[in-house]
């Protein structure tokens, strides 16, 4: 089981467990800040709201997400997620097909990250 801490500029995520086929992960989104608006063409992912209040962007729709919700994002829909609450935003994220974080496009990036 691996457990690698990544920092980024909207908070952290920490692997608990990695293949060529699928990747389990922890996202904390600090408040006030979001995931680029973004892309994959190799994966579908699905997400777990453990605590803290997020708004997803999927396909251009706004969501909704609090403790409990769930989502399943497939291969090339746009999606994005950001903290709305006081708190960090927990997600439990499963990445199924031919993860990478090399299969990112991103769209929009509030911190200057777009291709």
């Amino acid at each position: 089981m691996s457990k690698d801490r990544v920092d980024k500029p909207w908070g952290c995520y920490v692997d608990y467990y990695r293949n060529s086929r699928v990747v389990f992960k922890k996202i904390m989104v600090l408040p006030n800040e979001k995931l680029s608006y973004q892309i994959h063409k190799k994966r579908h992912e699905f997400w777990y709201v453990v605590s803290g209040d997020g708004e997803l962007t999927l396909q251009g729709d706004k969501i909704k997400m609090g403790p409990g919700d769930f989502v399943f994002i497939e291969k090339e829909e746009e999606h994005m997620i950001e903290c709305v609450s006081d708190e960090v935003l927990v997600i439990y994220e499963m990445q199924i097909g031919s993860p990478s974080e090399d299969d990112i496009v991103r769209l929009e990036d509030k911190y200057g990250r777009t291709e």
